[in-house]
């Protein structure tokens, strides 16, 4: 289901990032920015190494920031390599949070309007992907209300049932009460 926000297009979508059209998608990594497990590991092997060895000439990436790298042979444009790990190997609220509002914030400097992200750093010790979703949804909505009328999609694609089931409800609740508030 998509849903209409401040001139921007959201909606869950359950399938394969590396097959979304988009002019960037959100990735985890840790501070090495090495593309070597989940789902940056299976963005490699369809992209190519050139996109790792980029990544890499760029480490090491500060918790809480998202580099720019060029996407090789997947759909889209660009790659945000989002260091979401510390030294420890471990995710933080925080750290999310700061690197979803750090790829939107390079996405406009960069032109970005149409952006995708998994749910980054769902898997990762600190977080889980209920509270990943929401602050994923959370700050992107943050985002898009702070740069009304610039960016066109913000899609959140994953191919695993239970952020899926998240971030379908998350969208819902949240574009209910849009909904009820515009109409009073």
């Amino acid at each position: 289901m998509q849903y209409e926000y401040n001139g921007t297009q959201f909606e869950a979508v359950f399938g394969k990032i590396e097959e979304r059209e988009c002019d960037a998608i959100a990735l985890p990594t840790s501070p090495s920015l090495l593309m070597d497990s989940g789902i940056t590991a299976k963005i490699k092997t369809i992209a190519g190494p050139a996109v790792e060895e980029e990544a890499v000439s760029l480490a090491p990436g500060m918790q809480g920031d998202a580099l720019m790298t060029g996407a090789g042979d997947i759909a889209c444009r660009q790659i945000f390599h989002c260091v979401m790990l510390d030294d420890s190997k471990h995710a933080s609220p925080d750290s999310l949070r700061m690197c979803v509002k750090t790829v939107f914030g390079k996405a406009e400097k960069q032109g970005l309007k149409n952006l995708a992200f998994p749910a980054i750093g769902a898997s990762f010790p600190g977080l889980d992907p209920k509270t990943a979703t929401e602050i994923i949804v959370e700050q992107a909505i943050k985002s898009v209300d702070a740069k009304t009328g610039f960016f066109t999609q913000v899609c959140f694609i994953v191919c695993d049932s239970a952020p899926y089931v998240y971030f379908k409800k998350l969208l819902k609740k949240r574009f209910k009460k849009t909904a009820e508030k515009q109409s009073t």
